[in-house]
Order: C-alpha cells, then sequence, then structure tokens
C-alpha cells in the first residue's frame, strides 16, 4: 500500500511553482508541508526509478533503493538545502541521489518488500518497469531520467485534461479525439469522428483545435509547476522536445 494516496492530494492542484512547494515542503510544518512532499514524490519517482535501472541496478534492487531515497529526502530535511537559484528541481534532485547512492548506508536502509513505510506501491514501481523496458538500451541514465520525466508530464497533462472533459460529460469526445494529441498518425478518420460524435466534419475540425489548444494550456500549467519563472516555460518546452526527438533517434537506430 503506498503511503501517498489520492485523497490527501489527488484532489488538490498546485497553483504555485514547483520551487514554491519545494520551499514550503523544506521550511514549513503540517498538512500543507506534508501534502506537498507527498506531492514532490509522486512526481519525481518516476525519472529516479528510470535512472536506477539504467545504472545498471536490478529490478527490486532499484524499487529499494526509489523508497529509500525519498525515505532519506524526508526524514534529512534534504529540500532544506534546495533553492530555485540552483536551477531544475530535477536536477537538483538528481545530485542528491548520486550522494546517497555514494552512501553505503543508503544500500543497508534500502526498504525491503514486505517491511517499512512505502512511499510508492509495488504495483506502481513494477508498472513503471515497463517503461523502463521500452526505452533504448543506448540512452544514457542522465538522457533516460530526462525522457522519462518529459513522459511523467505528458501523462499528467493528459489526465488533467481527461478528467476536466469528464467533469464537463465530454469523455465520449475526449476518448474519441484524444488520438489527435499525439505525434502519430489517428486511426480514426474525420468522417468515423463525426459518425461517433454525432457532428458534422466541421465541427469535428473544431473540437479538434479546441482539444489540442486545452492540451497545451494545461502542458504549459504543467511546466510552470516545475520551473522557477513563467519566462522558463518556453525554454523547458523546447528542451523536451529535443528530448523526446533524442529518444525518438535512439530508438528508430
Amino acid at each position: 500500500m503506498s503511503a501517498i494516496s489520492d485523497s490527501s492530494i489527488g484532489a488538490q492542484r498546485f497553483e504555485e511553482t514547483a520551487w514554491s512547494v519545494v520551499l514550503a515542503a523544506g521550511e514549513k510544518s503540517g498538512e500543507r508541508a506534508q501534502a506537498a512532499l507527498a506531492e514532490l514524490c509522486r512526481v519525481y519517482w518516476p525519472p529516479i526509478y528510470s535512472y536506477l535501472r539504467r545504472r545498471g541496478y536490478r529490478t527490486e534492487d532499484a524499487q529499494d533503493l526509489t523508497q529509500s531515497f525519498f525515505q532519506h529526502v524526508l526524514e534529512n530535511a534534504t529540500l532544506r538545502r534546495a533553492s530555485p537559484e540552483r536551477g531544475r528541481f530535477r536536477n537538483f534532485l538528481l545530485g542528491a541521489l548520486k550522494l546517497c547512492l555514494a552512501d553505503e548506508n543508503l544500500r543497508r536502509r534500502a526498504l525491503k518488500r514486505g517491511g517499512g513505510t512505502y512511499f510508492v506501491s509495488v504495483d506502481e514501481l513494477e508498472a513503471e518497469e515497463v517503461h523502463h523496458l521500452r526505452m533504448s538500451q543506448e540512452l544514457s541514465a542522465d538522457e533516460i531520467m530526462e525522457a522519462r520525466w518529459a513522459g511523467v508530464l505528458l501523462e499528467r497533462t493528459l489526465q488533467t485534461v481527461r478528467d476536466e472533459c469528464t467533469a464537463e460529460g465530454k469523455a465520449l469526445t475526449f476518448d474519441t479525439l484524444s488520438p489527435f494529441l499525439g505525434g502519430d498518425k489517428p486511426t480514426l478518420s474525420y468522417d468515423e469522428v463525426a459518425t461517433v460524435l454525432g457532428v458534422g466534419l466541421g465541427a469535428v475540425k473544431t473540437l479538434i483545435h479546441r482539444l489540442r489548444r486545452q492540451f497545451a494550456a494545461t502542458l504549459r500549467r504543467e511546466i510552470m509547476q516545475t520551473v522557477s519563472a513563467p519566462h522558463e516555460v518556453d525554454e523547458e518546452l523546447r528542451r523536451l522536445r529535443v528530448v523526446f526527438a533524442r529518444a525518438a533517434e535512439r530508438q528508430a537506430a
């Protein structure tokens, strides 16, 4: 059972940047700080796990070390050393992970299955292994972490848009049109979409355009939570495009 539950943070969205959440988690106490810590762990563990697997750790060892690392972060006030001036938070977190891996105590404290407090469920970790296996083994550990981080952002964005559409009674519209958000060619034609949704071809094009705009705006909000200032959003978007392009090139080679 994961120690991070949807009931504690699922309905809560942080409108601040990630650095505001980080500083709140590192400097404040009480429910606000606990929610911030939980959110940070939930968002950042997939890239950390991918990094460990690419470094050569076996599946179970990487799972245990991921759990142990976040326990170390929470117990040792690591976040109090974080600062927006140091750049992207994930880079700070990676630096902290490398220091921890150099500490044999972290290995000895690694949580074992069936004991301790789990910050991420075993099922989630095992599902994350599927993502790792899909990635090219030619990517470096740092590149895999970047690629997985970009994937997390897109997954969170897609889920947010899905939830928003469902709340508006537009679940069928989202499910039908969501394939048009990706880079791959959708299997459905405009005519088939029009039939499913019971609208004309002109309306189909309008709905796709609106969904793409909604997705883009939501992605920018997600990225805003990961940078230290609004003007860095466009730079991060460009970086994520480069990460995906590089990963695609390696996988196609």
